[in-house]
């Protein structure tokens, strides 16, 4: 089953500090965040037709029509400009002692969202907004969140940097499953995501007993349990999965410590393959169900065996990141806030506020 996400969409944007560093160097006493709930309802046509094969036969003429009934995707000319009318809403999330520092969202609908991570007081690593206010869940164990989806209210996973998985069944997070890799010191769940409740991968990376090396991890939840899967010993550290819903296929990021080198790999549950490496930031992102890399100052479409650049945003002012509806409809991390690109051009619609 796939997992429609909704037509409300929320981007965090970090005032402080937009470039996020990994835990052990962040610093600020607390984060701002920028919250974006724009609803915008979108017609859709339908997307199939009751479509009929007509068979004509005249005389030694034959003539035989048949018609898919699969939906086609629009060409990108035909593709509407997004709106830049939004209303924004900027909330401050305060903490009485040290620092809160939120750098992953996931949201069922646009009155249950959660923000997670790091922060100085354990009752502040877990924020959840309602529509109106933000609050904090105070968990009853040490957590450090670091990844997080769900496929309903009452379904989220939480993966922590000491290896653990959370589950929230839509009253209350319990502690799920503690997760230790023999030989390994430690592991930390970097992101999750999945195509069902039975089916959801968790990625990471594993630190040996003495430090001196690392291995990239998997999990999968089938749903009773959190297990690892098989794959090859490499020396990266997966950052990121996502699941192109287009393709049914899961891609995943890596990097390797302390140097210039990532790579994407292609993954169908059993098999791991790499497709794409550069000594760059490569960022695998979703615009409109499908997966795209964000590189630079390009974004690369995922064709179903490898990339293929679709945009360029030549502006000073990009950061990075991207989100949308399509690729008309993008909305990016701009340095002096966030920013809209239309298919046109990129211009920064709300100005963040110091």
């Amino acid at each position: 089953m796939t997992i429609k996400k909704s037509n409300i969409w929320s981007l965090i944007f970090f005032l402080k500090n937009l470039n996020i560093s990994p835990p052990t160097h962040i610093n600020a006493f607390h984060c701002k965040l920028i919250i974006i709930l724009g609803k915008q309802r979108i017609r859709r046509k339908k997307a199939m037709e009751r479509n009929r094969c007509i068979i004509t036969t005249i005389l030694l003429i034959f003539v035989s029509i048949t018609v898919r009934c699969n939906s086609t995707e629009p060409l990108i000319d035909e593709l509407k400009s997004g709106r830049r009318d939004y209303v924004w809403t900027v909330d401050t999330l305060k903490v009485p002692e040290g620092r809160s520092l939120p750098s992953r969202m996931w949201g069922a609908n646009a009155k249950d969202v959660w923000a997670i991570g790091i922060a100085y007081l354990n009752a502040y690593c877990i924020w959840h907004f309602d529509g109106i206010n933000w609050k904090n869940y105070d968990p009853d164990k040490y957590i450090e969140p670091y990844g997080i989806w769900g496929t309903s209210s009452d379904n989220i996973w939480i993966g922590s940097t000491d290896g653990a998985f959370w589950h929230y069944n839509g009253k209350k997070w319990n502690k799920f499953q503690q997760t230790e890799i023999p030989n390994y010191r430690s592991f930390i769940v970097q992101n999750i995501f999945g195509k069902s409740p039975k089916e959801i991968y968790a990625v990471g990376y594993a630190d040996s007993i003495d430090g001196s090396t690392y291995k990239a991890v998997i999990m999968k939840f089938d749903g009773l349990k959190w297990s690892l899967v098989n794959i090859p010993i490499i020396k990266n550290s997966f950052k990121k999965i996502l699941y192109d819903e287009w393709t049914g296929k899961f891609l995943i990021s890596a990097w390797v410590f302390n140097t210039p080198n990532e790579y994407i790999y292609l993954f169908d549950g059993q098999n791991l393959n790499q497709i794409y490496s550069a000594q760059d930031f490569l960022n695998l992102v979703t615009i409109g169900g499908k997966t795209y890399l964000q590189t630079k100052n390009k974004i690369l479409k995922y064709n179903g065996s490898s990339f293929e650049t679709v945009i360029e945003i030549n502006s000073d002012k990009y950061i990075g990141n991207a989100w949308g509806r399509n690729e008309k409809d993008i909305f990016t991390v701009n340095y002096d806030g966030i920013g809209h690109y239309n298919g046109i051009d990129l211009i920064t619609i709300f100005t963040k506020q110091i």
